[in-house]
């Protein structure tokens, strides 16, 4: 054979290795929902995640959403010499450690990928509901219902806040406004099921089922979750980047201060309701009333953000939640009142739920959000753990656990600096 045949040869040979090489990892690409193909935005196939992102917020948000009917059962019936800030232990560390473990959770979805990341949170949650329904001593639920339960929410939540958003540009409010309205829909549901469950079955029936639920329902819903925008090689775990821009400290200190005081109604409402002369079922619809409210409201939220511009509905929202909230709570006599209270709070206070993680999606590269958006969520967790703390220890100290006047005024106070 003679150079030139042989050279070419070699080159043939080299091009069919290279071509077969990229074939192999285009196809491997494929497979992973690490590398997808990027589709187009605004589609009719981005409804399909989304609408999975609503159906774990169902689950996710749901048992802090509905915790009011433990805190009011663990309160009043299971723990009655127990301090309120010692049980607010528990419901504090599902949403705080939810929050704020995100800052890992997030950066590790965009590394290892996002079925992954929430099927480790899928086990996590579902092992804490099975532990805690053994548990005897209060100490032993927050360890499982409170720790456990808030770091496996983590993992399941850090891919769902960033997949709406990706998938749509013209209707993102209304995309993100749907996918967190599960966390409303899951709290109505938890809320009636949970109530009718310690009734009729006691707590620890309540748990497990809850636990075998969880697991179902999340273990098919995360194989919906698909990017849209492959994720960025890098070498650090974290988006430090994002921390050199003032819109992530004006971002994150809003979420501290909003989560700071917004827990307090859906805590303690169920008491209130019983110093009122009600009973647990009414706590218990009065949380249905809530949820029912918030799931329309977040919608709504998207729908209005879209239109009018995220921070005009969002300043909005947090302003009247302090007029509502005030009044209606503080002068309640009867529990009327705590009805109209619990509608209008559920519609108008969650707002930035809703708008939050579309504002970072508009100032924050969309390869990067589950990264970014963990790290806007550790000060929101913190918020949530200093507030809810403070919360149960004013309840004990300032108001003698016979009404709410000072951690109503300290709640609407950080919802009011949210705003500002």
């Amino acid at each position: 054979m003679s150079l030139g045949a042989e050279h070419g040869a070699n080159q043939a040979s080299e091009k069919l290795s290279s071509t077969s090489s990229a074939s192999l990892d285009a196809s491997q690409g494929n497979a992973s929902d690490q590398k997808p193909a990027i589709r187009p935005a605004d589609g009719l196939f981005g409804w399909i995640p989304t609408l999975a992102v609503m159906v774990n917020y169902m689950f996710i948000f749901g048992a802090s959403n509905s915790y009011g009917v433990f805190s009011t059962y663990y309160l009043n019936e299971k723990f009655v010499g127990t301090s309120a800030t010692t049980l607010s232990w528990i419901g504090t560390l599902i949403t705080s450690l939810m929050l704020g473990c995100n800052i890992a959770t997030g950066a590790l979805a965009d590394k290892i990928g996002y079925r992954p990341t929430a099927y480790i949170g899928t086990v996590l949650c579902t092992a804490a509901y099975i532990l805690a329904s053994f548990a005897k001593e209060v100490w032993q639920l927050i360890l499982s219902q409170g720790v456990l339960f808030g770091i496996g929410a983590s993992f399941l939540i850090a891919p769902s806040l960033s997949i709406p958003p990706q998938w749509f540009n013209r209707y993102r409010g209304l995309a993100s406004g749907v996918a967190v309205a599960g966390s409303s829909f899951g709290g109505l549901w938890f809320t009636a099921a949970t109530q009718a469950m310690i009734d009729n079955l006691g707590s620890p029936w309540a748990l497990r089922i809850l636990g075998i639920l969880t697991f179902a329902v999340t273990s098919l819903m995360n194989l919906l979750y698909f990017r849209r925008v492959p994720a960025r090689p890098r070498k650090n775990l974290f988006e430090l980047g994002a921390a050199k821009r003032l819109v992530f400290w004006l971002i994150s200190l809003e979420a501290c201060a909003v989560y700071t005081g917004y827990w307090a109604l859906t805590f303690y409402i169920g008491t209130t309701a019983r110093q009122l002369g009600g009973t647990m079922q009414d706590g218990s619809n009065l949380l249905l009333v809530l949820n029912a409210g918030s799931a329309v409201g977040r919608i709504l939220a998207g729908v209005i953000a879209d239109k009018f511009g995220n921070m005009n509905t969002l300043f909005l929202s947090l302003a009247l939640t302090v007029v509502i909230e005030m009044p209606l709570w503080m002068k309640a006599r009867s529990i009327g009142p705590l009805y109209a209270l619990c509608a209008l709070y559920g519609m108008i206070s969650p707002t930035f739920i809703s708008i939050n993680p579309v504002i970072v999606s508009t100032q924050f590269d969309t390869d990067v959000l589950a990264s970014v958006m963990g790290m806007t969520n550790l000060f929101a967790g913190l918020g949530v753990l200093a507030g809810n703390l403070s919360q149960g220890a004013i309840f004990d100290k300032y108001d003698h656990r016979e009404q709410f006047t000072n951690t109503i005024i300290f709640s609407a106070m950080f919802i009011l600096f949210a705003a500002i």
